[in-house]
C-alpha cells in the first residue's frame, strides 16, 4: 500500500478502533515532534522556534481509549534505532534532568545534550500536586529549550543545562487536573503551553479491531518514515507567501480572538502563533526533507489549532470549576448520550447531586455556551438536545 503523508497514514493505522480521530492526529504529531526534537528549528529575529510540544488527551475516566492512542505511537517510537531518549516513569525534577542528559547509544551511556520526550498514558504519573510545584518551572524552561539555564538541586546545588529541548504526550482525565494544577496557575505559566486535545464523547463502540495485513504494511511504512524524519536537521525557512500568510494570520487573531479577554485563556492566546509555527514545521517534515514551510502547512496548521480551539474555553473553564462545574460536564454528556432528554429525566439522574434550581443553573450555562439547545418533542414538551461541534 503507497503512501506520501506520515498523520495520513498514521490516521488510517487508527482507523476501525474506539480511539478517536483528534487523537490518533495529535499521537502521530507528537511522534513528528519527538523525532525532529532540537535537531530542527525555525529562527524568527529576536526568538527561535523548536517542534516541541506538551501535548496532553484529555476525556473522561476510561473513555476516549487514551492509553491506547500513546500506546500505538510509542510503539513505533520504540521500533526506531537509535531510538529517541523516551521517558516514561514518576520522576523527580533531578531524575528528569538525569534521564534527559543521559542516552544510551550501542550499549554505552553518553551524556552530550539535555533531550527527551516523555510518555506517560496516566499523566498522574508524571505530574501530580505532590510533584507540580517542584516540575513546574523546570517544565517551562525545557519547553522553551533555552540554550542555557541553571537549575538548582537537592542533592548537587546548581546545574547549569543547555541546549535543553523536551516533549510531552500524555493522558488525563478533567478531574485529575483539577486536583493537580492550582487553580491560580490555570491558564498562565506550564498550562499555556500545553497543548490540551479534548474529547467530550467516544466514537461508535468496536468490539474487535483487527491488524491485518494491510496495517502490518502501513506499521512498517510509518516506522521507516519516522526514521526518515529523523534524520533531518538543520533550520526551516517561511517561503515568501507562507510568510504573508503567517503575518495576516497573526494579525486577524490578534485583532479579532476574544482568548485575550479570558484569564484561562490569555496565556495560550499570546502563544498561539509559536504552536502554528511547531505545527508549520512538522507538517512540512511530514512532506519533504527540504525544510520550507508553505502556506499549506500553515493552513493545516490553522485547522488543527481551530479544530482544539472550539472546546478549550469549556474545557478550561471545566478545569477550573468546583463541583458544580464537574456536575455541569456530567449533564451535559448524558445529554449528548441521550440525544433528546426531558427536565424530569435529568432531575431524577441528578438529584443525588443538584436541586431543581441548580439544576437550572446548569442548563443555562450550557445553553449560553452553545453545548445544548432547547426544543419540543411530538408533543409539545419541552426537550434538552445537545449541539454537534
Amino acid at each position: 500500500m503507497e503512501h506520501k503523508n506520515f498523520l495520513v497514514a498514521y490516521a488510517s493505522l487508527n482507523k476501525g478502533t474506539e480511539i478517536p480521530e483528534a487523537f490518533a492526529v495529535w499521537s502521530g504529531i507528537a511522534g513528528v515532534s519527538c523525532v525532529l526534537g532540537r535537531k530542527c528549528w525555525l529562527d524568527m529575529g529576536t526568538y527561535v522556534i523548536y517542534p516541541n510540544f506538551y501535548t496532553i488527551l484529555v476525556a473522561g475516566s476510561g473513555r476516549c481509549r487514551k492509553s491506547t492512542a500513546i500506546g500505538v505511537i510509542e510503539r513505533i517510537l520504540y521500533a526506531l534505532e537509535p531510538k529517541p531518549n523516551l521517558i516514561a516513569q514518576r520522576i523527580t525534577p533531578e531524575a528528569l534532568i538525569e534521564a534527559m542528559q543521559t542516552q544510551i547509544v550501542d550499549g554505552s551511556v553518553v551524556r552530550a545534550k539535555c533531550e527527551g520526550f516523555v510518555l506517560v498514558d496516566e499523566l498522574a504519573n508524571f505530574l501530580n500536586n505532590k510533584t507540580y510545584e517542584g516540575l513546574a518551572s523546570l517544565l517551562i524552561s525545557l519547553f522553551d529549550c533555552k540554550e542555557s539555564f541553571t537549575y538548582r538541586t537537592k542533592s548537587r546545588g546548581e546545574e547549569s543545562i543547555k541546549n535543553s529541548c523536551l516533549g510531552l504526550l500524555g493522558a488525563s482525565t478533567i478531574d485529575w487536573i483539577r486536583n493537580a494544577i492550582p487553580e491560580d496557575a490555570i491558564g498562565g505559566g506550564l498550562t499555556s503551553r500545553m497543548n490540551f486535545v479534548y474529547v467530550a464523547e467516544p466514537p461508535p463502540p468496536v468490539a474487535v479491531t483487527f491488524f491485518g495485513e494491510e496495517k502490518r504494511k502501513t506499521l512498517e511504512w510509518l516506522i521507516k518514515a519516522l526514521g526518515r524524519m529523523s534524520m533531518i536537521e538543520g533550520a526551516f525557512q517561511l517561503d515568501e507567501s507562507g510568510l504573508e500568510f503567517y503575518k495576516k494570520e497573526y494579525e486577524r487573531f490578534y485583532n479579532t480572538s476574544t482568548m485575550y479577554d479570558n484569564r484561562f485563556l490569555s496565556g495560550y492566546a499570546s502563544r498561539r502563533h509559536v504552536h502554528m509555527l511547531k505545527l508549520g514545521i512538522i507538517l512540512s517534515a511530514t512532506q519533504s526533507n527540504k525544510r520550507v514551510i508553505t502556506v499549506e502547512h500553515l493552513q493545516g496548521a490553522c485547522n488543527l489549532l481551530e479544530a482544539n480551539e472550539k472546546n478549550l474555553p469549556m474545557l478550561l473553564n471545566l478545569i477550573a470549576s468546583t463541583e458544580k462545574g464537574s456536575t455541569s460536564e456530567d449533564v451535559s454528556r448524558f445529554i449528548s448520550r441521550k440525544k433528546r432528554v426531558s427536565r424530569g429525566e435529568l432531575m431524577r439522574q441528578f438529584s443525588h447531586r443538584i436541586d431543581a434550581a441548580e439544576l437550572s443553573a446548569v442548563l443555562d450555562t450550557l445553553i449560553t455556551s452553545q453545548r445544548i439547545q432547547v426544543s419540543t418533542d411530538g408533543h409539545g414538551k419541552m426537550v434538552y438536545e445537545a449541539i454537534e461541534i
